[in-house]
């Protein structure tokens, strides 16, 4: 490589970089898309890893020692960020995250509006990424189904006793103008409680962030499974339009904008945490247990099926959609529109493991 060359590509790097993020962004933020298998697909996934495991306390506390503004703490800082590759850490998440906020609108706007369509979209992209992490596996025996099993029954029993943040008390009459059929419906409108929230959110924070750097594994179908996929791109969608309300009007944040703050805080700080320790855990396992491990979140991606299941009895409360019951699909146009998503999203995972297997096949090949 010439030296010009070399300095073009220093230059663009950092381009290159922010590219790639919002990619890995978008790929994170759509259950059954795999983060880490996009970043195999652009040959980015090997630097990822050694650079998340890199960042070591002793990374923290050379960072923080530069508040003493002394030069050798500036130097030494600066060094180790070059050594844990911080910067390109560090341009993957500008560019991550400005996919996240640039996406979660028209996610929400999707399942508001055409809900069967994208769910059925949603549930053919985890059925064939379930392939990714079985190819994993080095043999299936009775250990690892019975581990597989028990991941099942953990989603769907999560998926049937936390649908999303309410649960039933009191009744509400529905009137369907179309047929005049009349039915009473129970529904609950209890919030969790603010500390029992953040917590969640926390550790499903820790856990999704955790699954999207391992090849296979969707991090936001494990947001989906454990209730808080909608919340997290509500809050997103909350924090935005509060924030251009308050330039607009110049008016201090209200009550509910503090609470998607608060929401999202909770989360980032939970990726923070999975990022520093519980990666290396699951690495741990990974190399420890691996094919009991992979049985698991293979179990984990087999069990969320159960609550991407696009046809709902749904209520509108407060103008918000609530889904009360799973029923049988009838033969409309709904149903055409949402097999044909569902046949997309399989289609999209298979483009994605034949461009995956066709870079692993070349880069073999080249060394």
């Amino acid at each position: 490589m010439s030296k010009h060359q070399k300095n073009r590509d220093e230059r663009l790097a950092p381009i290159r970089n922010l590219v790639n993020g919002f990619l890995i962004g978008v790929a994170n933020i759509i259950p059954g898309m795999s983060g880490g298998t996009l970043a195999l697909v652009l040959g980015i996934y090997e630097r990822l890893i050694a650079a998340l495991q890199n960042i070591r306390l002793t990374t923290v506390k050379k960072v923080l020692r530069v508040l003493s503004f002394k030069k050798s703490a500036c130097a030494d800082a600066l060094a180790e960020l070059r050594r844990a590759d911080v910067g390109f850490l560090a341009f993957l998440g500008v560019g991550a995250v400005a996919a996240v906020l640039l996406t979660s609108k028209l996610i929400v706007y999707l399942l508001n509006v055409h809900h069967d369509a994208t769910y059925g979209f949603f549930s053919g992209l985890i059925l064939i990424s379930i392939a990714i992490p079985a190819r994993m596996l080095k043999g299936f025996g009775g250990k690892e189904l019975v581990v597989l099993l028990m991941a099942v029954v953990l989603i769907v029993g999560i998926s049937l006793g936390t649908g999303g943040e309410t649960a039933a008390t009191e009744s509400v009459v529905i009137d369907n103008v179309d047929d005049g059929l009349r039915r009473e419906v129970s529904l609950h409108q209890q919030p969790l409680s603010n500390a029992l929230r953040t917590t969640k959110m926390f550790g499903c924070g820790a856990l999704a962030i955790s699954a999207m750097i391992l090849p296979g594994i969707s991090g936001s179908f494990l947001m989906l499974a454990f209730g808080v996929y909608f919340p997290l791109l509500t809050a997103i969608n909350g924090v935005m339009t509060g924030a251009s309300e308050i330039l607009a009007t110049r008016q201090m944040p209200n009550s509910a904008m503090w609470e998607d703050l608060l929401t999202l805080a909770a989360f980032a700080l939970g990726c923070l945490f999975g990022l520093v320790a519980f990666t290396r855990l699951l690495n741990y396992l990974l190399h420890r247990y691996r094919n009991l491990t992979v049985a698991f979140l293979i179990g984990l991606m087999v069990g969320s099926l159960y609550g991407l299941w696009p046809f709902r009895e749904f209520v509108m409360v407060d103008g918000e959609r609530v889904d009360t019951a799973h029923i049988l699909p009838q033969l409309d146009a709904n149903l055409f529109i949402t097999l044909m998503l569902f046949l997309g999203g399989c289609g999209v995972i298979l483009c994605f493991s034949y461009v995956e297997r066709r870079s692993a096949k070349s880069s073999s090949t080249k060394t």
